[in-house]
């Protein structure tokens, strides 16, 4: 792995290592189940060029009724012209969709309470009429692996001007884990542990060859983490590149963003990614070049106490100002500094972020438990002063993790009875649906900490 490195005159990219706290671990793997992993796509056929008519009935089915003999009797041109097009706006503000495992909400409604600038739900469509709400954002989770991408381009074609966010943690690290223990067995015995990746990153090793997707915790030898993290990139960045050819060629106004990253700095996985997608496009002996392959902007995630930065300590009143309030210009500065052509000024996205994991003890003394106000105080309130403020190197889109699901400190609504739709805001909520949507954030002042008891 470390012959694919190259400095950058800011940082060094960090590597991906292993979660071994089984409490962070239980939480990130829980986020597997906050939002319905996108089938769907798969299932739709291609949409009749020309002037088919395609109709949505209110639970979102489509049909679509060809056109007449006289319109397919109609020439044909033989050139396409593409006009000035102005994609859809999206104001900075932003959250995503999220639902329990087990729920299915019967519209999008509750959105309707934060005045949002954009939204997600990890989807390219959950048949609640997503389309019809110019702030609604699609997603690739992750790929086709071989399988057509027609589905995809019937749904670029029936929506240009989008923007499309490609991949969900493609490089999410390996996670320790504890095997569910079998109810007859007694409770004294201890379930074997066990390394696995979670979130796009596992569906990737799934496709990728000679790679270990699952091991045990005394498995020798223990797999090369560098080795896989490298394989898991390059096969990511082959997959990303289809997906982005695929959106590129059916709707050249459409805005591509890549990858959805765990990690909000330049990694060793990146440095791996960054590398085979310059080769996809430059071309070599193997390989016809495609000069057009690029992104549009980066999308990633930003959390503290987790791994996805580098904030992971201090109490909660402190970690903004004294870590995330520095790196996260650091990080858009490294990406620019080293991949000048592929990153240059274009504009990054944070699709997730807020309060998953509370931070560790301080110096041997246990660090009082954030409250939903601390969250608020001390996460949601600095992160909107800090998008609309000088220090904002080119962060331009913030969602926050997430409406109903996840931890009750993180969360805008609280969620309701199964198939219920959330309608009641948490401190949280209220907060988010007092900001102004439009550029800039009104910056806000960040308050005098008093823990909670």
């Amino acid at each position: 792995m470390s012959r694919l490195l190259f400095n950058s005159p800011i940082q060094t990219p960090r590597p991906i290592g292993v979660i071994t706290d089984e409490a962070l671990a239980r939480v990130l793997d829980a986020r597997r189940h906050a939002y319905p992993q996108p089938t769907r796509i798969g299932t739709l056929t291609s949409t009749p060029q020309r002037t088919a008519t395609v109709t949505r009935t209110p639970d979102g089915i489509r049909t679509i009724t060809p056109p007449s003999a006289v319109i397919l009797s109609l020439p044909q041109t033989t050139h396409l012209t593409y006009l000035p097009h102005v994609n859809v706006f999206y104001g900075w503000k932003g959250v995503g969709n999220a639902i329990e495992e087990g729920q299915h909400w019967s519209d999008t409604s509750h959105l309707d309470n934060f005045n949002l600038g954009w939204w997600y739900d990890w989807g390219d469509d959950s048949s609640y009429g997503e389309y019809d709400h110019l702030g609604f954002v699609p997603m690739v989770w992750c790929g086709f692996f071989g399988n057509s991408t027609d589905p995809l381009r019937a749904l670029v074609a029936l929506h240009p001007g989008r923007t499309w966010l490609v991949f969900n943690e493609p490089d999410h690290p390996a996670i320790r884990l504890r095997a569910t223990p079998i109810p007859s067995v007694t409770p004294s015995v201890t379930p074997t542990a066990y390394y696995v990746y979670r979130q796009c990153a596992e569906v990737f090793c799934a496709n990728t060859s000679d790679v270990t997707c699952q091991w045990g915790e005394n498995v020798t030898p223990a797999p090369d983490l560098n080795a896989q993290t490298q394989k898991l990139a390059v096969k990511t960045a082959q997959e990303y590149a289809r997906v982005y050819l695929a959106i590129k060629e059916v709707d050249p106004t459409a805005r591509v963003l890549c990858c959805g990253q765990y990690h909000a700095d330049r990694t060793n996985w990146w440095v791996a990614f960054i590398t085979e997608l310059r080769r996809l496009r430059d071309g070599d002996a193997t390989t016809t070049p495609t000069p057009s392959l690029g992104f549009d902007g980066i999308h990633l995630h930003v959390y503290p106490y987790t791994g996805s930065t580098e904030c992971n300590s201090g109490p909660i009143n402190e970690v903004f100002d004294s870590c995330l309030r520095t790196k996260l210009p650091t990080y858009v500065a490294a990406f620019r500094a080293t991949e000048t052509v592929e990153v240059g000024d274009r504009p990054f996205w944070i699709t997730e972020y807020g309060y998953l994991y509370g931070p560790p003890s301080v110096t041997g003394t246990p660090t009082p438990t954030p409250s939903r106000l601390d969250v608020r105080d001390y996460l949601m309130k600095p992160m909107a002063g800090f998008m609309g403020s000088s220090e904002n190197p080119g962060y331009r889109r913030l969602s926050w993790f997430s409406v109903a699901d996840g931890d009750a400190r993180t969360r805008l609504m609280e969620p309701e009875a199964t198939g219920t739709p959330p309608y009641r805001l948490t401190i949280l909520g209220n907060e988010w649906a007092s900001y102004d949507p439009g550029w800039p954030p009104t910056p806000t002042v960040t308050p005098t900490y008093t823990p909670t008891p």
